[in-house]
Protein backbone atom coordinates (compact mmCIF):
# COMPACT_ATOMS: atom_id res chain seq x y z
CA UNK A 1 0.00 0.00 0.00
CA UNK A 2 3.30 1.86 0.31
CA UNK A 3 3.55 4.72 -2.44
CA UNK A 4 0.08 3.96 -3.87
CA UNK A 5 -1.96 7.20 -2.66
CA UNK A 6 -4.85 5.14 -1.03
CA UNK A 7 -7.34 7.06 0.79
CA UNK A 8 -7.78 7.01 4.29
CA UNK A 9 -11.05 5.64 3.92
CA UNK A 10 -9.59 2.72 1.48
CA UNK A 11 -7.24 1.42 4.26
CA UNK A 12 -9.69 1.49 7.24
CA UNK A 13 -12.12 -0.56 4.77
CA UNK A 14 -9.16 -3.07 4.34
CA UNK A 15 -8.17 -3.03 8.07
CA UNK A 16 -11.75 -3.63 8.82
CA UNK A 17 -12.59 -6.78 6.65
CA UNK A 18 -9.58 -8.76 7.34
CA UNK A 19 -10.02 -7.67 11.20
CA UNK A 20 -13.09 -9.66 10.55
CA UNK A 21 -11.56 -12.50 8.72
CA UNK A 22 -9.88 -12.85 12.20
CA UNK A 23 -12.64 -13.78 14.64
CA UNK A 24 -12.79 -16.98 13.63
CA UNK A 25 -8.71 -17.39 15.04
CA UNK A 26 -10.08 -14.81 18.21
CA UNK A 27 -12.86 -15.98 19.19
CA UNK A 28 -12.29 -19.45 20.58
CA UNK A 29 -8.86 -17.91 21.87
CA UNK A 30 -10.80 -14.72 23.81
CA UNK A 31 -13.16 -18.24 25.34
CA UNK A 32 -10.36 -19.96 26.26
CA UNK A 33 -8.37 -17.03 28.15
CA UNK A 34 -11.64 -15.42 29.20
CA UNK A 35 -12.50 -19.34 30.90
CA UNK A 36 -8.86 -19.39 32.74
CA UNK A 37 -8.61 -15.68 34.06
CA UNK A 38 -12.37 -16.23 35.32
CA UNK A 39 -12.04 -19.53 36.94
CA UNK A 40 -8.19 -18.61 38.11
CA UNK A 41 -9.01 -15.01 39.99
CA UNK A 42 -12.17 -17.38 41.76
CA UNK A 43 -9.97 -20.28 42.90
CA UNK A 44 -6.63 -17.53 43.62
CA UNK A 45 -9.07 -15.05 46.02
CA UNK A 46 -10.34 -18.63 47.70
CA UNK A 47 -13.77 -17.44 46.59
CA UNK A 48 -14.49 -21.19 44.16
CA UNK A 49 -13.46 -22.42 48.00
CA UNK A 50 -16.21 -21.00 49.48
CA UNK A 51 -18.79 -21.58 47.01
CA UNK A 52 -17.77 -25.57 47.03
CA UNK A 53 -18.11 -24.99 51.09
CA UNK A 54 -21.42 -23.29 50.66
CA UNK A 55 -22.21 -26.83 48.65
CA UNK A 56 -22.59 -25.26 45.29
CA UNK A 57 -21.04 -28.07 42.81
CA UNK A 58 -18.87 -26.63 39.90
CA UNK A 59 -21.31 -27.46 37.04
CA UNK A 60 -23.71 -25.24 39.26
CA UNK A 61 -20.75 -22.31 39.21
CA UNK A 62 -19.81 -23.06 35.14
CA UNK A 63 -23.89 -23.12 34.29
CA UNK A 64 -24.49 -19.34 33.97
CA UNK A 65 -21.15 -19.23 31.73
CA UNK A 66 -21.67 -22.05 29.82
CA UNK A 67 -25.13 -20.49 28.76
CA UNK A 68 -23.06 -17.51 27.62
CA UNK A 69 -20.60 -19.64 25.48
CA UNK A 70 -23.46 -21.38 24.32
CA UNK A 71 -24.97 -18.32 22.76
CA UNK A 72 -21.10 -17.23 21.55
CA UNK A 73 -21.36 -20.68 19.82
CA UNK A 74 -24.57 -19.79 18.24
CA UNK A 75 -23.28 -16.26 17.05
CA UNK A 76 -19.91 -17.99 16.03
CA UNK A 77 -22.24 -20.37 13.47
CA UNK A 78 -24.41 -17.58 11.97
CA UNK A 79 -21.48 -15.29 11.64
CA UNK A 80 -19.38 -17.66 10.06
CA UNK A 81 -22.45 -18.73 7.49
CA UNK A 82 -23.83 -15.69 6.73
CA UNK A 83 -21.28 -12.69 7.17
CA UNK A 84 -17.67 -14.15 6.83
CA UNK A 85 -18.26 -14.82 3.48
CA UNK A 86 -19.38 -11.57 2.32
CA UNK A 87 -16.30 -9.80 4.73
CA UNK A 88 -13.91 -12.63 2.78
CA UNK A 89 -15.30 -11.28 -0.83
CA UNK A 90 -14.96 -7.45 0.19
CA UNK A 91 -11.62 -8.09 1.61
CA UNK A 92 -10.45 -9.96 -1.29
CA UNK A 93 -11.91 -7.50 -4.27
CA UNK A 94 -10.52 -4.38 -1.98
CA UNK A 95 -7.24 -6.36 -1.77
CA UNK A 96 -7.10 -6.84 -5.81
CA UNK A 97 -7.90 -3.33 -6.24
CA UNK A 98 -4.95 -1.91 -4.57
CA UNK A 99 -2.36 -4.73 -5.90
CA UNK A 100 -3.69 -3.32 -9.33
CA UNK A 101 -3.27 0.20 -8.83
CA UNK A 102 -0.19 1.59 -9.58
CA UNK A 103 2.31 3.83 -7.67
CA UNK A 104 0.94 7.60 -7.37
CA UNK A 105 2.79 9.48 -10.06
CA UNK A 106 6.19 11.17 -7.92
CA UNK A 107 8.59 12.11 -9.77
CA UNK A 108 11.18 12.89 -7.52
CA UNK A 109 14.30 15.57 -8.85
CA UNK A 110 17.53 13.60 -10.54
CA UNK A 111 15.67 10.52 -11.17
CA UNK A 112 14.69 8.81 -13.84
CA UNK A 113 11.11 8.09 -13.60
CA UNK A 114 9.73 5.44 -15.86
CA UNK A 115 6.31 4.26 -14.27
CA UNK A 116 4.58 5.80 -17.05
CA UNK A 117 4.04 3.38 -20.04
CA UNK A 118 6.44 3.93 -23.18
CA UNK A 119 8.16 7.41 -21.25
CA UNK A 120 10.98 8.50 -19.22
CA UNK A 121 10.48 12.01 -17.32
CA UNK A 122 13.54 13.87 -15.72
CA UNK A 123 13.58 17.03 -13.79
CA UNK A 124 16.50 18.89 -12.29
CA UNK A 125 14.34 20.42 -9.30
CA UNK A 126 11.17 21.12 -8.24
CA UNK A 127 9.11 23.35 -5.39
CA UNK A 128 7.68 22.41 -2.10
CA UNK A 129 4.20 22.23 -3.65
CA UNK A 130 5.38 19.69 -6.37
CA UNK A 131 4.22 22.05 -9.52
CA UNK A 132 6.47 24.35 -10.58
CA UNK A 133 9.52 22.63 -12.32
CA UNK A 134 13.26 23.29 -13.49
CA UNK A 135 15.39 21.48 -16.01
CA UNK A 136 12.60 19.20 -17.27
CA UNK A 137 13.90 16.28 -20.19
CA UNK A 138 11.00 13.69 -21.50
CA UNK A 139 12.39 10.73 -23.45
CA UNK A 140 9.78 9.03 -25.92
CA UNK A 141 9.27 5.46 -26.19
CA UNK A 142 6.71 5.21 -28.22
CA UNK A 143 8.59 4.23 -31.98
CA UNK A 144 10.16 1.48 -29.23
CA UNK A 145 13.29 2.46 -31.19
CA UNK A 146 15.27 3.91 -28.02
CA UNK A 147 15.91 7.29 -27.62
CA UNK A 148 15.21 8.82 -30.67
CA UNK A 149 12.72 11.58 -29.65
CA UNK A 150 13.72 13.88 -26.55
CA UNK A 151 12.11 17.44 -25.16
CA UNK A 152 13.54 19.00 -22.99
CA UNK A 153 12.88 22.62 -21.50
CA UNK A 154 14.25 25.00 -18.53
CA UNK A 155 11.48 25.07 -16.30
CA UNK A 156 8.13 24.15 -16.74
CA UNK A 157 4.31 23.33 -14.48
CA UNK A 158 3.08 20.00 -13.75
CA UNK A 159 -0.34 19.49 -12.44
CA UNK A 160 -3.46 17.14 -13.33
CA UNK A 161 -6.55 17.61 -14.87
CA UNK A 162 -9.60 15.33 -15.58
CA UNK A 163 -10.27 14.72 -12.25
CA UNK A 164 -6.55 13.57 -12.05
CA UNK A 165 -6.24 10.98 -15.17
CA UNK A 166 -4.74 13.16 -17.52
CA UNK A 167 -1.02 14.53 -16.14
CA UNK A 168 -0.22 17.53 -18.10
CA UNK A 169 3.14 19.30 -17.96
CA UNK A 170 3.14 23.28 -19.41
CA UNK A 171 7.04 23.18 -20.51
CA UNK A 172 8.69 27.04 -21.07
CA UNK A 173 11.42 27.76 -23.21
CA UNK A 174 13.05 24.39 -24.64
CA UNK A 175 13.43 22.35 -27.63
CA UNK A 176 12.58 19.09 -29.08
CA UNK A 177 14.74 16.83 -30.98
CA UNK A 178 13.73 14.05 -33.25
CA UNK A 179 15.43 11.74 -35.25
CA UNK A 180 14.81 10.19 -38.77
CA UNK A 181 13.56 6.69 -38.75
CA UNK A 182 12.54 6.75 -42.00
CA UNK A 183 14.83 5.15 -44.70
CA UNK A 184 13.49 7.85 -47.45
CA UNK A 185 14.09 10.74 -45.23
CA UNK A 186 16.86 9.82 -43.40
CA UNK A 187 19.57 11.05 -45.91
CA UNK A 188 17.68 14.85 -46.30
CA UNK A 189 16.33 14.90 -42.59
CA UNK A 190 18.29 12.85 -40.04
CA UNK A 191 17.73 15.25 -37.27
CA UNK A 192 15.39 17.42 -36.37
CA UNK A 193 15.51 20.17 -33.81
CA UNK A 194 12.49 22.43 -32.74
CA UNK A 195 12.42 25.49 -30.55
CA UNK A 196 9.55 26.56 -28.64
CA UNK A 197 8.37 29.04 -25.96
CA UNK A 198 5.91 27.28 -24.51
CA UNK A 199 4.37 23.75 -25.37
CA UNK A 200 2.20 21.45 -23.67
CA UNK A 201 2.53 17.90 -23.29
CA UNK A 202 -0.33 15.25 -22.12
CA UNK A 203 0.03 11.85 -20.56
CA UNK A 204 -3.22 9.57 -20.13
CA UNK A 205 -2.27 8.50 -15.94
CA UNK A 206 -5.95 6.72 -15.58
CA UNK A 207 -4.08 3.61 -14.82
CA UNK A 208 -2.89 5.17 -11.59
CA UNK A 209 -6.29 5.65 -10.43
CA UNK A 210 -7.43 3.65 -7.46
CA UNK A 211 -11.09 1.50 -9.63
CA UNK A 212 -13.45 -0.38 -7.61
CA UNK A 213 -14.02 -3.68 -8.94
CA UNK A 214 -16.65 -5.89 -9.43
CA UNK A 215 -17.32 -8.34 -6.27
CA UNK A 216 -18.40 -11.02 -8.58
CA UNK A 217 -15.20 -11.80 -9.53
CA UNK A 218 -14.93 -13.91 -6.21
CA UNK A 219 -18.25 -14.76 -6.15
CA UNK A 220 -17.79 -18.79 -7.16
CA UNK A 221 -14.42 -19.07 -4.85
CA UNK A 222 -15.69 -21.13 -1.74
CA UNK A 223 -14.61 -19.17 0.66
CA UNK A 224 -17.67 -17.09 -0.15
CA UNK A 225 -20.21 -19.11 0.04
CA UNK A 226 -22.65 -20.03 2.59
CA UNK A 227 -23.79 -23.93 3.70
CA UNK A 228 -26.91 -23.88 1.32
CA UNK A 229 -24.59 -22.37 -1.63
CA UNK A 230 -21.77 -24.75 -1.01
CA UNK A 231 -23.72 -27.94 -0.80
CA UNK A 232 -25.20 -26.25 -4.33
CA UNK A 233 -21.85 -26.24 -5.50
CA UNK A 234 -20.64 -29.82 -4.37
CA UNK A 235 -23.70 -31.28 -6.47
CA UNK A 236 -23.18 -29.36 -9.87
CA UNK A 237 -19.13 -30.30 -9.66
CA UNK A 238 -19.87 -33.75 -8.91
CA UNK A 239 -22.51 -33.46 -11.74
CA UNK A 240 -20.19 -31.58 -13.99
CA UNK A 241 -16.88 -34.27 -12.84
CA UNK A 242 -19.21 -37.79 -13.78
CA UNK A 243 -20.03 -35.71 -17.19
CA UNK A 244 -16.84 -35.17 -17.95
CA UNK A 245 -15.54 -38.46 -17.00
CA UNK A 246 -17.78 -40.40 -19.06
CA UNK A 247 -17.00 -38.20 -22.37
CA UNK A 248 -13.85 -38.73 -21.70
CA UNK A 249 -14.14 -42.56 -21.50
CA UNK A 250 -16.53 -42.93 -24.35
CA UNK A 251 -13.87 -40.33 -26.13
CA UNK A 252 -11.19 -43.27 -25.77
CA UNK A 253 -13.53 -45.96 -26.07
CA UNK A 254 -14.32 -45.22 -29.65
CA UNK A 255 -10.62 -44.18 -30.28
CA UNK A 256 -9.86 -48.34 -29.05
CA UNK A 257 -12.47 -49.68 -31.13
CA UNK A 258 -12.36 -47.58 -34.41
CA UNK A 259 -10.35 -49.76 -37.04
CA UNK A 260 -6.47 -48.26 -37.44
CA UNK A 261 -6.65 -48.71 -41.43
CA UNK A 262 -10.53 -48.32 -43.27
CA UNK A 263 -9.20 -49.54 -46.44
CA UNK A 264 -11.10 -52.63 -47.44
CA UNK A 265 -8.49 -53.85 -50.02
CA UNK A 266 -5.93 -54.29 -46.78
CA UNK A 267 -8.78 -55.97 -44.82
CA UNK A 268 -12.25 -56.06 -44.11
CA UNK A 269 -13.95 -54.93 -41.13
CA UNK A 270 -17.13 -57.07 -40.05
CA UNK A 271 -18.34 -57.81 -36.24
CA UNK A 272 -14.85 -60.01 -35.61
CA UNK A 273 -12.83 -57.08 -35.97
CA UNK A 274 -10.52 -58.39 -33.30
CA UNK A 275 -9.70 -61.69 -34.97
CA UNK A 276 -9.56 -60.54 -38.67
CA UNK A 277 -7.31 -57.58 -38.09
CA UNK A 278 -4.69 -59.95 -36.33
CA UNK A 279 -5.39 -62.84 -39.21
CA UNK A 280 -5.02 -60.11 -42.21
CA UNK A 281 -2.16 -58.36 -40.69
CA UNK A 282 0.35 -61.10 -41.74
CA UNK A 283 -0.62 -60.32 -45.14
CA UNK A 284 -0.39 -57.04 -45.35
CA UNK A 285 2.67 -55.82 -47.35
CA UNK A 286 5.61 -54.25 -45.45
CA UNK A 287 5.35 -50.81 -46.33
CA UNK A 288 1.02 -51.21 -44.93
CA UNK A 289 2.60 -52.96 -41.94
CA UNK A 290 4.44 -49.84 -41.20
CA UNK A 291 1.62 -47.45 -41.51
CA UNK A 292 -0.15 -49.42 -39.10
CA UNK A 293 2.62 -49.27 -36.50
CA UNK A 294 2.60 -45.72 -36.95
CA UNK A 295 -0.84 -45.01 -36.88
CA UNK A 296 -1.27 -47.37 -33.85
CA UNK A 297 1.78 -45.38 -32.41
CA UNK A 298 0.20 -42.40 -33.00
CA UNK A 299 -2.97 -43.30 -31.70
CA UNK A 300 -1.39 -44.55 -28.25
CA UNK A 301 0.20 -41.02 -27.48
CA UNK A 302 -3.22 -39.26 -28.25
CA UNK A 303 -4.51 -41.91 -25.60
CA UNK A 304 -1.95 -41.37 -23.35
CA UNK A 305 -2.42 -37.90 -23.36
CA UNK A 306 -5.94 -38.07 -22.82
CA UNK A 307 -5.02 -40.44 -19.41
CA UNK A 308 -3.21 -37.65 -17.93
CA UNK A 309 -5.74 -35.13 -18.87
CA UNK A 310 -8.49 -37.18 -17.41
CA UNK A 311 -6.14 -37.59 -14.39
CA UNK A 312 -5.39 -34.21 -13.88
CA UNK A 313 -8.68 -32.89 -14.06
CA UNK A 314 -10.11 -35.73 -11.95
CA UNK A 315 -7.47 -34.59 -9.34
CA UNK A 316 -8.23 -30.98 -9.81
CA UNK A 317 -12.17 -31.76 -9.48
CA UNK A 318 -11.14 -33.80 -6.61
CA UNK A 319 -9.42 -31.46 -4.82
CA UNK A 320 -11.69 -28.71 -5.57
CA UNK A 321 -14.54 -30.66 -4.00
CA UNK A 322 -12.61 -31.36 -0.93
CA UNK A 323 -12.47 -27.90 -0.16
CA UNK A 324 -15.59 -27.43 -0.64
CA UNK A 325 -16.37 -30.10 2.40
CA UNK A 326 -13.78 -28.85 4.10
CA UNK A 327 -15.27 -24.94 4.24
CA UNK A 328 -18.78 -26.77 4.87
CA UNK A 329 -17.58 -28.25 7.82
CA UNK A 330 -15.59 -24.95 8.85
CA UNK A 331 -19.12 -23.87 9.57
CA UNK A 332 -19.63 -25.64 12.60
CA UNK A 333 -15.95 -26.34 13.79
CA UNK A 334 -15.82 -22.40 14.70
CA UNK A 335 -18.89 -22.84 17.55
CA UNK A 336 -17.59 -26.73 18.27
CA UNK A 337 -14.07 -24.87 18.88
CA UNK A 338 -15.49 -22.50 20.99
CA UNK A 339 -17.60 -25.10 23.73
CA UNK A 340 -14.49 -27.32 23.93
CA UNK A 341 -11.92 -24.79 24.56
CA UNK A 342 -14.26 -23.24 27.18
CA UNK A 343 -14.40 -26.79 28.68
CA UNK A 344 -10.73 -26.52 28.70
CA UNK A 345 -10.07 -23.12 29.74
CA UNK A 346 -12.40 -22.93 33.22
CA UNK A 347 -11.51 -26.71 34.75
CA UNK A 348 -7.51 -25.50 33.80
CA UNK A 349 -8.46 -21.92 35.77
CA UNK A 350 -9.62 -23.90 38.57
CA UNK A 351 -7.16 -26.79 38.54
CA UNK A 352 -4.24 -23.63 38.92
CA UNK A 353 -5.60 -20.72 40.81
CA UNK A 354 -4.16 -18.32 39.15
CA UNK A 355 -5.54 -15.48 37.87
CA UNK A 356 -4.30 -12.17 35.94
CA UNK A 357 -2.68 -12.39 32.55
CA UNK A 358 0.50 -14.37 33.77
CA UNK A 359 -0.05 -18.01 33.99
CA UNK A 360 -3.53 -18.02 32.21
CA UNK A 361 -2.12 -16.08 28.76
CA UNK A 362 0.61 -18.36 28.60
CA UNK A 363 -1.40 -21.50 29.00
CA UNK A 364 -3.91 -20.03 26.87
CA UNK A 365 -1.78 -19.41 24.39
CA UNK A 366 0.10 -22.69 24.24
CA UNK A 367 -3.03 -24.26 24.32
CA UNK A 368 -4.68 -23.08 21.03
CA UNK A 369 -1.76 -23.25 19.29
CA UNK A 370 -1.69 -26.84 20.20
CA UNK A 371 -5.45 -26.94 18.62
CA UNK A 372 -4.59 -24.89 16.05
CA UNK A 373 -1.66 -26.98 14.48
CA UNK A 374 -3.55 -29.97 14.88
CA UNK A 375 -6.28 -28.43 12.84
CA UNK A 376 -4.10 -27.34 10.17
CA UNK A 377 -2.53 -30.61 9.74
CA UNK A 378 -5.68 -32.63 9.56
CA UNK A 379 -6.86 -29.99 6.86
CA UNK A 380 -4.45 -30.41 4.92
CA UNK A 381 -4.41 -34.40 4.75
CA UNK A 382 -8.23 -34.17 4.09
CA UNK A 383 -7.05 -31.87 1.22
CA UNK A 384 -4.50 -34.60 -0.07
CA UNK A 385 -6.75 -37.19 0.32
CA UNK A 386 -5.45 -38.89 3.22
CA UNK A 387 -8.14 -38.88 5.56
CA UNK A 388 -11.83 -37.57 4.75
CA UNK A 389 -12.81 -34.20 5.13
CA UNK A 390 -14.86 -34.61 8.27
CA UNK A 391 -11.77 -36.51 10.05
CA UNK A 392 -9.50 -33.58 8.94
CA UNK A 393 -11.48 -31.06 9.69
CA UNK A 394 -12.76 -31.76 12.98
CA UNK A 395 -9.27 -33.51 14.33
CA UNK A 396 -8.60 -30.84 17.07
CA UNK A 397 -12.02 -31.30 18.27
CA UNK A 398 -11.80 -35.11 18.46
CA UNK A 399 -8.35 -34.81 19.92
CA UNK A 400 -9.27 -32.30 22.64
CA UNK A 401 -12.44 -33.39 24.02
CA UNK A 402 -11.00 -36.06 25.79
CA UNK A 403 -8.93 -33.21 27.24
CA UNK A 404 -11.70 -31.27 28.17
CA UNK A 405 -13.69 -34.18 29.80
CA UNK A 406 -10.39 -35.71 31.90
CA UNK A 407 -9.80 -31.87 32.98
CA UNK A 408 -13.38 -31.42 33.77
CA UNK A 409 -12.87 -34.54 36.07
CA UNK A 410 -10.33 -33.90 37.90
CA UNK A 411 -11.68 -30.04 38.70
CA UNK A 412 -15.10 -31.59 39.89
CA UNK A 413 -13.28 -33.90 42.19
CA UNK A 414 -10.79 -30.89 43.47
CA UNK A 415 -7.54 -32.58 41.80
CA UNK A 416 -4.59 -31.13 42.40
CA UNK A 417 -3.44 -32.02 39.24
CA UNK A 418 -1.04 -28.79 38.34
CA UNK A 419 -0.28 -28.32 41.92
CA UNK A 420 4.20 -27.89 42.19
CA UNK A 421 3.82 -29.78 45.96
CA UNK A 422 1.75 -32.50 44.98
CA UNK A 423 3.96 -33.27 41.94
CA UNK A 424 6.84 -33.11 44.25
CA UNK A 425 5.64 -35.29 46.45
CA UNK A 426 4.65 -37.98 43.55
CA UNK A 427 8.67 -37.15 42.65
CA UNK A 428 10.01 -38.43 45.48
CA UNK A 429 8.03 -41.31 46.19
CA UNK A 430 9.58 -42.17 43.15
CA UNK A 431 12.90 -42.10 43.70
CA UNK A 432 12.34 -43.15 47.47
CA UNK A 433 10.56 -46.28 45.24
CA UNK A 434 13.84 -46.21 42.50
CA UNK A 435 16.47 -45.78 45.63
CA UNK A 436 14.97 -48.41 47.82
CA UNK A 437 14.99 -50.75 44.97
CA UNK A 438 18.74 -50.38 44.18
CA UNK A 439 19.47 -51.25 47.36
CA UNK A 440 17.74 -54.46 47.22
CA UNK A 441 19.21 -55.54 44.61
CA UNK A 442 22.73 -55.44 46.36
Amino acid sequence: MIGKGLDTLVILQLFWYILVTLVPMALPLAILLASIMTLGNFGERYELVAMKSAGISLWRILRPMIAVVSLLSVFAFFFSNNFMPIAEKKMRTLMYEINTKKPTVNIRPNEFYAEIEKYVIRIGAKDKEGKNLSDVVIYDHSKSMGNISVTAAKKGQMYTEDNGNTLVFNLIDGYTYDESVDDQSFYTRPLIRLNFKEQLIRFDVSDFAFKETDEDRYSGHYKMLNITQLNKNINELRKENLDFNHSIVQGIRNQITTPIIRDSNIFKMDSSYDFSFYKDYSLLTNQDKQKVIEQASQRATYLKSDLKMLDSKRNGDSELIIRHRNELHRKFTLSAACLILFFIGAPLGAIIRKGGLGMPVVVSVLSFILYYVVGMIGEKASVEGAVSSFLGMWSSTLVFLPIGLFLTIKATSDSSLLNSESWIKALNKIKDFLTGHKFENK
